[in-house]
């Protein structure tokens, strides 16, 4: 039986949540507010939450008055997500690189770093076509993504936090493609500790650019963090991109 791949077993562990559930969700709903109201979208839109996790994002876009659909790979996330569905809200496991069949969007969004996880440029690129197919003919695709310059400048090699009963051991290290991030848990009950990877290819803007010219979209605005400033490509913390059909 093939081994399931680092993303499908680690987001659908409970202590990945665990690890980061300090996110800030304040931030995640401004960030939300301030991206859709930039893109001035009519009332009612219908937007896709690619990778949506738990749904957080989800929520707070159906909270605006959007009709929103999140998909995620992982079932234990959907489970989660699926007490909060209501009229114009729902959830689905779907893997990013199989095609949506009979939907599509106003508005594709893939936020927080939810994507780069795969093994292939092959692989990557159906994710993205994924996105594209989605896209209603005047549509918008809304990729957030990690500042590769950024993050390098900004790694810390070794971590521990204790979290519940549970000690992390967080070790980061890069390579001329990818980041990684290693999770030794030592939880007391077990004998032996879990051990989980994490692994995001290092695109940069050109990569992106590339990848979209092939799906038929380009960039047509760039920002650099969640308060929608002007992208840096030396000391902005994220990569977020805005892009349409050509």
């Amino acid at each position: 039986m093939q081994q399931a791949a680092w993303f499908e077993s680690w987001f659908n562990s409970p202590y990945y949540h665990r690890l980061y559930q300090d996110r800030d969700d304040s931030e995640a709903q401004a960030f939300i507010k301030a991206i859709t109201d930039h893109l001035r979208l009519a009332p009612a839109s219908r937007i896709l939450d690619l990778a949506c996790g738990k749904g957080r994002h989800s929520i707070c876009l159906a909270e605006l008055g959007f009709d929103v659909l999140g998909i995620d790979i992982a079932p234990e996330n959907i489970l989660f997500a699926k007490q909060f569905e209501r009229n114009q809200l729902a959830f689905a496991v779907h893997d990013m690189r199989e095609p949506i069949q009979d939907c599509v969007f106003d508005v594709v969004l893939n936020l927080f770093t939810s994507f780069g996880y795969f093994d292939s440029d092959t692989e990557h690129q159906a994710a993205l076509h994924t996105m594209s197919q989605a896209l209603d003919e005047h549509g918008v695709l809304v990729i957030d993504y990690l500042n590769s310059r950024w993050v390098t400048q900004q790694l810390v090699a070794e971590e521990q936090r204790i979290i519940d009963d549970a000690q992390y051991t967080i070790r980061r290290w890069e390579d001329a493609h990818h980041y990684y991030k290693e999770i030794e848990i030592q939880i007391a009950s077990r004998p032996t500790p879990l051990q989980f990877q994490e692994k995001v290819a290092k695109f940069e803007l050109a990569d992106f650019q590339r990848m979209l010219k092939i799906e038929g979209l380009r960039i047509r605005e760039l920002f650099g963090d969640y308060q929608l400033r002007p992208y840096d490509a030396a000391q902005s913390p994220r990569l977020i991109l805005v892009a349409e059909r050509v």
